[in-house]
């Protein structure tokens, strides 16, 4: 009887690991991602050879790391053989040198084609050499063979990328197991779309995801963490892989609809609240902040000479706070801004790349120059001296919209000077060591200028 309970027991827990069987993905900006896979693996008591399949063709195979959840300790890698030499025409020929090979050679017209027996001698610049049985030596084009016959797959090919273990075992039977790797090839970024209102004071913000993994296999019904930050990396040295165990922040449960973001050491961790497959050599787009509506935003048109002294910059500044229904930590990315026609279809307007944003602070787009604002420079007098330099300067602004505009304009100077406004036309503000910011008010249709003098001293 005891014996008929234990060997239930066994069933019921192997299904129950069987159950189990998971992969975690965690994905980086830096091209990079952390593969955690648990699975049910059968071992002997003693010496075992085992086979780990799909794994990524992109694995750096000195971070692979084995943990035995079900029996801890008890079971122990001693050598680890990453094989990655696929099966593929060119592989099998090199190892079926000096072997004897089946060929079918085309045929055309009434000629019904031949078959060669022989010996492979080398298979080289889209020729095969091969000696058949009366010793003959014959040279086959590829170009004219219809078929090649080979008498079995060698031992040291695989059909794909595969870690092969060498592990010593205390226990026998089936046993959950953890494997976590690095990858390269695995990446994702940031994409959002700003809508316009009317008066182009508010707007409408939403965001996604796009993973994109060409890692060398696919991760099924996995679950999704991505990693925002600048994480250090050394290339020749990957770090080890960070285990669940590892992470000593407790996050809450994730919405079921998408991702959870929470800190993660310096960086941010977004946790999506289902499991996704992420396929081979696919670009997988998931909905990463829900749409969030009439954001109060700000127009600013900005003239900065220095860096284009024939157009005005169209900005719009909005602030990340909770109070607007954002308030998270925003990934780095490329911000698509938008606004609707008369005929209510939504047109593009621009677009800018933000950095990686905290909370609560302000984000500025620069979303293109604008058409209806005309700028002219000119310097009126220039005047130097011995560690000295005097210089008025004139900046016409010419609005031919029918509405008043303000332009910033931005006026830099050497860091290496000190410099002093001595007369302007307009008031304005020292924002920094080598900036002078001067608002000028410019009606409709109208045109202002701009003139300041200033000296410069070394």
């Amino acid at each position: 009887m005891k014996r008929l309970v234990l060997i239930l027991i066994f069933i019921v827990s192997g299904h129950l690991w069987a159950d189990t069987n998971s992969v975690s993905v965690t994905v980086y900006n830096d091209n990079f991602g952390v593969i955690k896979e648990q699975r049910l693996m059968t071992f002997d008591k003693g010496v075992n050879t085992k086979r780990f399949t799909d794994v990524a063709s992109s694995i750096d195979p000195t971070s692979v790391r084995f943990e035995c959840l079900s029996s801890p300790g008890q079971i122990a890698i001693l050598e680890q053989n990453y094989e990655y030499d696929l099966v593929g025409t060119s592989s099998l020929l090199q190892r079926y040198i000096d072997k004897d090979v089946t060929i079918w050679i085309k045929g055309s017209g009434a000629d019904k084609g031949q078959t060669i027996v022989g010996t492979l001698l080398a298979s080289k610049d889209n020729n095969l050499i091969i000696r058949d049985h009366q010793q003959n030596i014959k040279i086959i084009s590829d170009t004219s063979i219809e078929n090649i016959q080979l008498q079995r797959l060698p031992d040291d090919l695989v059909t794909k990328p595969t870690l092969v273990w060498l592990a010593q075992s205390d226990v026998s039977g089936p046993q959950k197991c953890q494997i976590a790797y690095t990858t390269e090839n695995i990446s994702w970024k940031a994409d959002y779309s700003a809508i316009l209102n009317e008066d182009d004071n508010r707007l409408d913000f939403s965001g996604w995801v796009t993973i994109d993994n060409n890692s060398g296999t696919a991760y099924e019904d996995a679950q999704i963490k991505l990693v925002a930050g600048d994480v250090r990396r050394i290339i020749e040295q990957p770090p080890q892989p960070m285990m669940e165990y590892q992470l000593m922040y407790k996050a809450r449960a994730a919405d079921a609809a998408g991702f959870q973001e929470k800190p993660f050491m310096e960086y941010h961790m977004y946790t999506l609240g289902r499991t996704s497959t992420i396929n081979n050599n696919q670009t997988k787009q998931i909905e990463f902040i829900e749409p969030v509506n009439s954001v109060p935003a700000n127009k600013i048109y900005l003239y900065e000479r220095q860096k284009n002294p024939e157009k005005v910059q169209v900005k719009f500044e909005f602030e990340n706070k909770q109070q607007y229904g954002l308030g998270i930590a925003l990934p780095k990315g490329k911000v698509r801004v938008f606004k609707r026609d008369t005929d209510d279809s939504l047109e593009f307007v621009g677009e800018d790349e933000i950095d990686h944003t905290p909370k609560n602070e302000k984000l500025a787009l620069y979303i293109g120059d604008a058409f209806d604002i005309a700028v002219e420079y000119k310097m009126i007098e220039s005047r130097v001296e011995r560690s000295a330099r005097w210089e008025k300067h004139s900046i016409e602004l010419r609005n031919r919209k029918t509405s008043d505009v303000l332009v910033f304009v931005d006026e830099n100077f050497p860091t290496w000077v000190n410099w002093k406004i001595e007369e302007s036309t307009h008031e304005y503000l020292k924002k920094d060591a080598d900036t002078v910011r001067f608002p000028v008010e410019v009606p409709a249709e109208k045109v202002v200028t701009l003139e300041y003098s200033i000296n410069q001293k070394w």
